[in-house]
Formats: structure tokens, C-alpha cells, sequence
């Protein structure tokens, strides 16, 4: 199993990604840099990002973390939140339909392994996606438990 199932990165959601958690945050966005080449270094202007790290404040219980996020052309996400001693991931992978793992699923903190079905619904664009993966991370910062990331009701 792999994400994207064989398709190619798409940098024009992970730019979607970045503009909408720009629009959603204001200063709240520290910084986003972006990787553009398989391994290269993080830069701070993109050009077909494989990954944007996003840069954000406050963090859930340090000062700030960051989000890394990417999409394929298939539809299939990964927003991979990590600040020190805590990391949690939200994706959807397709090539889970073909095993009991769910298509959108919850990585939760602590336990990467784990395949928990998201709170986020199926089928929506980056726009919609990076919204219901702030407020998830806003609700978790509000209360400083990351408890309450995967339970929300009323998102897409």
C-alpha cells in the first residue's frame, strides 16, 4: 500500500492546501515552505511542490508545529502534523479499499500504526479537506488535548 496508488504527486492542490490554511489562519501561518524535488531541501517559493510544510502557532501543547501535507492526482491526501513529543496524520489512500484498513482514515498520536476511520468525510476537494483538518487541530489547541482531534461532528 502506498499513497497516491501509483499516481503522481499534484501541486496544484498542495498549493490549494496552502492557500485555503493561509486564508483559514492569517497569522497564525508562520511560514510555508515547500519541497520541490524528491529530496531536496524545504524552500520558501514553489514551483511543482512534491510537499508543503506549513509552519503554525500555537501548537497544541508547545508554541508552534507544522503541518506537511501533499496530494496526488488520484485524490489521495496525507496532512502529517507533528510539534515536539506529539505527531498525529490524517489521509486518505485509496489502495485501502482492497484491505480492513479504512480509505480515510486518523493516524493518532502516539500510535502512527493505527488506521482509525477519519471524521473527515469522503470525496471532498483540498479546499474542504484543509479546512476540516484545521478545525480538528483548533479544537485540539483550544482544549491542550489531543484527545479531541478525531472527534468532531459537522465537518465535510
Amino acid at each position: 500500500m502506498v499513497l497516491g496508488n501509483g499516481s503522481a504527486l499534484d501541486p496544484d492542490e498542495i498549493l490549494v492546501s496552502v492557500n485555503t490554511a493561509a486564508d483559514q489562519l492569517g497569522r497564525g501561518l508562520l511560514r510555508a515552505r515547500f519541497k520541490n524535488t524528491r529530496h531536496g531541501e524545504y524552500e520558501d517559493t514553489p514551483s511543482r511542490p512534491r510537499e508543503a510544510r506549513l509552519t503554525v502557532q500555537p501548537g497544541i501543547h508547545q508554541v508552534a508545529g507544522y503541518f506537511d501535507i501533499q496530494w496526488w492526482t488520484n485524490g489521495d491526501y496525507k496532512y502529517h502534523y507533528r510539534e515536539h513529543g506529539l505527531e498525529f496524520r490524517f489521509g486518505c489512500e485509496t489502495a485501502n479499499e482492497s484491505t480492513a484498513y479504512p480509505v480515510y482514515h486518523f493516524h493518532p498520536p502516539d500510535d502512527l500504526g493505527t488506521h482509525l476511520q477519519s471524521c473527515i468525510g469522503a470525496n471532498h476537494p483540498p479546499e474542504r479537506v484543509t479546512r476540516a483538518v484545521l478545525a480538528t487541530w483548533w479544537a485540539a489547541v483550544q482544549r491542550g488535548d489531543e484527545a479531541v482531534l478525531n472527534t468532531q461532528d459537522g465537518l465535510p
